[in-house]
């Protein structure tokens, strides 16, 4: 009886120890990518910006583009570090409706550095901003 009783201990103690880690496991995951916030609005006098026009991220983080404007809106890539090769993500597709998004994992394509956007029915009027990728302070 002493054995079984010792092989069960042993099973619970693991099922126990188990149960501890998943918890925080998940939470880890959770903890390592954020998601990024940027709206795209309308201005007073018929201008439209991104806000921030100024946002950081690391890789693993997704940026939301939000649209929070009646116009259409998109996100193109004009100036990149190099080494980036944003391939599809350099031009996103056009929003068009309140509280459509537009999400862009930041993944391997983007290399650590500053990369400036706009929108492109909006360039001439400063629809600009700049995303800066760092390595992770996680």
């Amino acid at each position: 009886m002493q054995p079984i009783l010792g092989g069960l201990r042993r099973v619970l103690l693991v099922i126990a120890t188990l149960s501890l880690l998943v918890p925080t496991a998940r939470a880890r995951a959770q903890a390592g990518s954020h998601l990024v916030l940027v709206k795209m609005v309308d201005k007073p006098n018929a201008q439209f910006a991104f806000e921030p026009a100024a946002i950081v991220a690391q890789r693993g983080d997704t940026v939301r583009f939000v649209q929070a404007s009646a116009a259409p809106h998109n996100v193109h890539f004009l100036k990149t570090p190099k080494g980036a090769k944003l391939g599809d993500a350099a031009i996103g597709p056009y929003i068009i409706g309140t509280g459509k998004t537009y999400d862009l994992v930041i993944d391997s394509r983007f290399v650590d550095g500053t990369y400036a956007f706009t929108c492109d029915p909006h360039d001439t009027i400063g629809m600009h901003g700049t995303l800066t990728i760092g390595p992770s302070t996680k």
